[in-house]
């Protein structure tokens, strides 16, 4: 299972700064889907899932593009931290507007999964509240998920 470093988080937040975009909240009364994966691990059942839920959200996270943009980004840095900060961002903001795309949409992704406390990929949430690690398939994971015993509030 992928794990997330420090540097990473402060690349992507870095990025998420400097192409200033935030992450759309969702009306909680849909069944929500966040997919976290890589690419070599794709989503299976999407089809699936959204013709029997059509009013669901579904929203596929693929996090290891960030390591990749994360070794082009810092690509001989200077060794002072501001100098080297500035130098990411001036590079961030060179970028065509398809890259920054990538960059925003890779950057929220990793936001999103912090923010949802994932650990780890691959990694299916549900509603925002209920993580299954280790699954990409999404009819498995919500199988999974009806049959774990849920706590009620106090």
């Amino acid at each position: 299972m992928m794990q997330f470093r420090q540097h990473t988080v402060l690349v992507a937040l870095i990025a998420v700064a400097a192409l200033s975009s935030a992450y759309a909240d969702v009306p909680t009364e849909r069944l929500r889907l966040d997919v976290f994966t890589t690419e070599g691990r794709p989503v299976r059942g999407a089809a699936e899932f959204l013709r029997h839920h059509p009013q669901a959200i579904l929203r596929v996270h693929r996090v290891d593009r960030i390591e990749q943009l994360e070794a082009e980004l810092s690509l001989n840095l200077s060794v002072d931290p501001d100098k080297a900060k500035r130098q990411v961002l001036r590079r961030l903001q060179n970028q065509s507007s398809e890259r920054q795309d990538e960059l925003q949409q890779t950057a929220k992704s990793l936001a999103v999964a912090l923010q949802l406390g994932i650990k780890g990929v691959p990694a299916i949430v549900i509603d925002q509240a209920r993580v299954i690690y280790g699954l990409t398939d999404l009819t498995a994971a919500l199988r999974l998920d009806n049959h774990v015993p849920r706590r009620k509030a106090p």
